[in-house]
């Protein structure tokens, strides 16, 4: 494992794990031997210098090697960082102080070594590593540095009696000529313990400080450094250094993504995977692992006897919160309690609005989180690197959306803290402020965005408060769960509802009595789902069952029975079963029409339905009358631009097209696409419908050029959201053969038809209209080039 310097005189080593130290391998078969020494640690995990009896600091084993887990280290990536810091130290131009910062095991002190190593192996320059984790630390290592630059028993001794300032005797030998030197300030995690003289700028050395505190007056005449997670090629690196025979790269790539790229779980990963006394275990084994407790499962590659708090996730970020607390923000600690009980994904800074968080039960959980502390606490976790707060981009001009992101293993880690008698309050404060956090009713494209931001969250919080909650929580997250799965299809995103439905079944149907009607509603609203996963078939099932049961207890001309009647329409039409459609969706217009009434809007849109499917059957007299009277009916009624209206205005364009009609459609078709844009946006399923027919209709009328526009928009905005292979995408697939073919794009439609019609049999099989349909216009293209 090496890595070239930037500067070719420096050599890079190797390093392998000996003993209790590490080897290194450096050019010109140089050895350098490190060995390690620890200090003693209290309760916090935080190290400081051995006690002699009479209670005098006896100083550190050694501030010549740094004081680092006995662990191989490897650096990836990192590169500019690198070079700067190797440039800083070797020909001492630019910044003379460095800090490196980023959140608990990055891999700061890491890439602080390998720069300390790198310098001073070759003796033109003098290291010092001092560790600033403490006051009493940092004291007792800076006062080590001057005693090795030269100072007297008596200068040290009037230090100690309070005769001479501390810092100043230390930085009067570090600013003196001579061999140019580092001094490395470890886990300087409070900056307040170097104010007061303790780092300076000196033209004769460089100083490299590790923090997990970005914002402190202290770095004012210094450079930054952030150091954050390994981008993912080099994050499979180094699990593929410390076990190379243990998976291929794509293993060691998911394996990566599967820690989130973590230096520090990296190593801890690669440290079990690389001790294979007991069984043989694979990255992909491990990979399995990670579905149950994954912080649990990391540090189990810790050393048993390494008592260094920081190099375990379990315990490492618990340094942050217990910083937090001394400086009087214990309740930034309950503040990451409730961040944990969501996703690591971007979640809306909405959720934690103050004048909510008292309302939702924060108030009394121990500490209390109130309204007024909430923002003080946000800054210190930013300042520990546990949260970032940034901008989530908008879309077509729409302003960004501020979001809290967090690491998975630190929210795994803080989560399986929290107290057992904590657990529910905090998840049912958790529901409460999800709940209050998506938008109004009104719909906006932000408000959207932030639907869609919502639902990692959502499928989170259900199964943490299934797991750990009780009766109530469940309840409460279920009820925030379907609000916004509902919100979802309310819009036509049944596709990002899918796994909303699908969970809240699996949790409802464990939790709640298989008679009860909100489960009954829950499994309905899933097979809608389902529908739009291009699951038919299990669709179809599911619909049947809800259906057979609303009629045995609700009865056949209930509401909520024709509604089943109505959404089981959609299965069976889209698998090409005409007739079983029909019957189902006459059903549904017919018990409509006599409950309630013909002008009511579910009725007009079972009755455009209705016409859709005997279009389809070839009748044409009564699916040209029923299109006719529901265009009348809804934009008398409901009025132009109602949902319905513009539906039953699409249907009319359907028929009319579909029945050798095109230059009739043409106006309907136009319409309801403009007003499907204005009323629900431009790239909403319904409009790419109304695009899709507008297309058809075009091409029948000889107008290709337009056709052809429309059609790949159709198929652009369609692949993004449904895939190449969904049932809607393959519909404008075909539609594109065609009108290849009536453009005289012969050899195009050709080749298009040749791809589509093997999308078709793979997703749709050799039977389905689609594919029979796509069938057709292949023959049809290769015949024209016959």
């Amino acid at each position: 494992m090496s890595e070239q310097h930037p500067r070719g005189n420096i050599g890079a080593p190797e390093v392998v794990a000996h003993g209790h130290g590490r080897v290194f391998q450096a050019d010109r078969d140089q050895h350098i031997t490190e060995h390690h020494h620890h200090y003693s640690s209290d309760w916090t995990g935080q190290t400081f210098p051995q006690q002699s009896p009479e209670g005098m600091g006896t100083g550190p084993d050694s501030i010549r090697v740094p004081l680092a887990a006995p662990k191989p280290v490897v650096v990836r990536n990192r590169d500019e960082a690198k070079a700067k810091l190797l440039s800083a130290v070797t020909t001492r131009g630019g910044a003379r102080i460095h800090v490196l910062h980023g959140m608990g095991g990055c891999g700061k002190t890491t890439l602080a070594r390998f720069v300390f190593d790198e310098t001073v192996s070759g003796r033109a320059v003098e290291g010092f590593w001092v560790n600033a984790a403490s006051r009493s630390a940092l004291r007792a290592g800076m006062l080590s540095v001057a005693a090795e630059r030269g100072a007297t028993t008596a200068e040290l001794d009037a230090v100690h009696r309070g005769h001479r300032p501390a810092a100043d005797l230390v930085w009067g030998y570090l600013d003196r000529p001579g061999t140019p030197w580092i001094l490395v300030l470890d886990n300087a995690d409070d900056p307040a313990f170097l104010d007061g003289g303790w780092i300076r700028a000196s033209r004769h050395g460089t100083v490299l400080v590790t923090t997990r505190q970005a914002q402190s007056p202290v770095w004012a005449d210094a450079e930054l450094h952030h150091i954050d997670l390994l981008p993912p090629r080099d994050a499979a690196r180094v699990l593929s250094d410390l076990a190379p025979s243990t998976g291929s790269d794509e293993d060691a790539l998911e394996l990566a993504q599967a820690v989130g790229r973590l230096p520090l779980a990296l190593t801890l990963v690669g440290s079990q995977l690389s001790d294979q006394l007991l069984e043989a275990v694979t990255m992909a084994d491990f990979r399995r692992r990670l579905a149950h407790e994954p912080s649990v499962q990391i540090d189990i590659g810790n050393v048993p006897w390494d008592s260094d708090l920081r190099r375990t996730l379990g315990s490492t970020w618990q340094l942050s919160l217990d910083a937090l607390a001394e400086r009087g923000l214990p309740d930034a600690g309950a503040l990451m309690r409730l961040f944990s009980c969501f996703a690591p994904d971007p979640l809306p800074i909405s959720l934690i609005r103050p004048g909510e968080l008292e309302a939702a039960g924060l108030g009394r959980i121990e500490p209390p989180l109130s309204s007024n502390r909430v923002a003080a606490c946000l800054r210190g976790l930013i300042g520990q690197a546990l949260v970032l707060v940034d901008d989530y981009p908008g879309q077509g001009g729409e302003p960004p959306t501020r979001i809290v992101q967090l690491h998975a293993l630190v929210l795994d880690t803080v989560f399986r803290g929290i107290p057992a008698r904590m657990r529910a309050p905090l998840l049912a404060a958790a529901a409460a402020l999800f709940l209050q956090a998506l938008p109004e009713e009104v719909p906006t494209p932000a408000g959207d965005r932030m639907r869609n931001m919502m639902v990692p969250h959502a499928v989170q919080l259900l199964q943490n408060a299934e797991a750990e909650g009780g009766e109530q929580v469940i309840a409460a997250a279920l009820t925030s769960t379907r609000r916004l799965r509902d919100d979802l299809m309310a819009r036509g995103e049944e596709l990002s509802a899918h796994p909303l439905a699908q969970l809240v079944v699996d949790v409802a149907q464990r939790n709640i009595p298989s008679d009860d009607p909100v489960l009954l509603e829950d499994r309905y609203q899933l097979a809608r789902t389902l529908v739009w996963a291009d699951d038919h078939n299990a669709a179809i099932s599911l619909h049947r069952e809800v259906l057979t049961q609303r009629e045995r207890t609700l009865g056949a001309d209930s509401p909520d029975t024709l509604r089943s009647a109505h959404e089981l329409f959609f299965g069976l039409y889209f698998l090409g079963d005409w007739p079983a459609a029909e019957r189902t969706i006459r059903r549904a217009a017919e018990g409509r029409e006599r409950v309630l009434g013909e002008s009511h809007p579910d009725t007009l849109h079972s009755r455009g339905l209705l016409a859709e499917v005997l279009c389809r059957m070839g009748d044409e007299e009564e699916n040209v009358r029923i299109s006719e009277e529901i265009c009348e009916v809804s934009e008398r009624v409901l009025g132009a631009e109602h949902p319905i209206t513009i539906s039953s205005t699409l249907t009319r364009a359907f028929v009319l097209d579909e029945v050798g009609r095109p230059a009739d459609a043409e106006g309907p078709a136009r319409r309801a696409l403009e007003a499907c844009r204005r009323v629900h946006g431009e790239q909403h399923w319904f409009a790419m419908a109304s695009a899709n027919r507008l297309a058809m209709v075009l091409r029948g009328l000889g107008q290709c050029e337009e056709a052809q526009r429309l059609a790949e928009e159709v198929l652009g905005v369609r692949q993004l959201m449904l895939g190449d292979e969904h049932h809607h995408t393959l519909l404008i697939r075909i539609e594109l053969v065609r009108i290849a073919h009536a453009a005289g794009r012969v050899e195009e439609a050709v080749e298009l038809g040749r791809a589509t019609l093997e999308a078709c049999r793979r997703a749709l099989g050799e039977d389905h209209q689609e594919t029979i349909d796509c069938l057709a216009a292949l023959r049809a293209a290769e015949d024209a080039v016959r």
